[in-house]
């Protein structure tokens, strides 16, 4: 059979490398199972890869796409712990966008089928590191502050939610604080102050000793404020640069706060940890989603053929939520 897939055959402009094309797709074979594609996201780290800017790489010709959900449409033989019509997660080796793929069945995900399609297939990056950097770095408890750069974007959105969710405070860094802020304290979020605007001597007032744990999206001068903010022995994990300029720390806040400056990627410590502990962080996440603590917003849904023009929607800082692809 065959099966529409968004193959790129050199880095470059997403927009503009990635093509639809169709490919045959083989039937499953023994303890494989067929996974139709449900919904699948677009995330800045999608258009690194397809950019030639990510932290790993796929050889080309590639296949785009890292996260998304579909349905179990054909099994194969010897398979008995899925059955046809279950939804999981599309596996993100060696690429999302596609109608059709066969899988392995041992090691693919469960997700429940009570989960809205746009936000299941959400749940797979950015929601897991919201929490493991809430749950890793910090001992957080209820009336302690977090601050971060970004915070409009789906990372931003989910790192406020679940701080809501557990009594913890939070500072949002955006630019054009004035239209995200309705926005933002809707869904939870304590204080929005426009980075053009950041005052770090305000910020440490209104939080009293100042947040103790930081998330930096940005890069440049952004976090740069935001060290001289944080409160004493305070930690800043850094899990992007948005911006592309060099991050200069301020040295005496490292000396005289006892700051510490780390770095979290979520595709390392999936590597790095137990099938069991990643599963449990997915459960984390679903149970989350289940109890309407977390929620996205979707700027728009694509077809699967027309992912040039969704790749161009998802370029622009314009757009409100996710760009979504999805195939009927």
């Amino acid at each position: 059979m065959k099966s529409i897939c968004a193959i790129y055959d050199s880095y470059g402009v997403p927009a503009e490398v990635v093509k639809p094309v169709s490919k045959d797709v083989e039937a499953p074979k023994f303890g494989q199972v067929l996974i139709k594609l449900e919904r699948a996201s677009i995330n800045p780290s999608d258009l690194g890869m397809i950019g030639g800017s990510y932290g790993r790489l796929r050889a080309l010709p590639a296949i785009g796409g890292r996260e998304g959900v579909g349905t179990i449409a054909a099994l194969g033989g010897g398979v008995e712990n899925f059955k046809v019509g279950e939804r999981v997660r599309i596996p993100e080796e060696p690429g999302v966008w596609r109608q059709y793929q066969t899988a392995e069945a041992d090691g693919l995900v469960r997700v429940p089928s009570d989960i809205p399609a746009d936000m299941a297939c959400q749940s797979f990056v950015n929601p897991p590191t919201a929490l493991l950097i809430l749950d890793s770095f910090k001992d957080l408890k209820p009336g302690d502050w977090v601050i971060q750069n970004g915070a409009s974007s789906a990372l931003g959105r989910f790192m406020i939610q679940i701080c809501a969710s557990r009594g913890i405070k939070t500072v949002n860094m955006v630019r054009r604080a004035e239209d995200r802020r309705a926005e933002l304290e809707a869904i939870g979020a304590d204080i929005v102050v426009d980075e053009a605007a950041f005052d770090a001597k305000q910020i440490k007032a209104q939080t009293g000793k100042g947040p103790i744990l930081g998330l930096n999206q940005i890069g440049g001068e952004s976090v740069s404020n935001m060290i001289k903010a944080m409160g004493e022995g305070g930690t800043v994990v850094t899990i992007g640069g948005m911006t592309g300029q060099p991050i200069k720390f301020p040295t005496r806040f490292l000396i005289f706060n006892g700051l510490t400056l780390c770095g979290f990627w979520w595709d390392k410590w999936q590597k790095t940890h137990a099938k069991e502990e990643v599963d449990a962080v997915y459960a984390k996440v679903f149970d989350l989603v289940e109890k309407g603590v977390l929620k996205a917003p979707v700027d728009s849904v694509f077809a699967l053929e027309k992912v040039s023009d969704a790749l161009a929607r998802a370029s622009q800082n314009s757009r409100f939520g996710k760009v979504l692809l999805s195939f009927d």
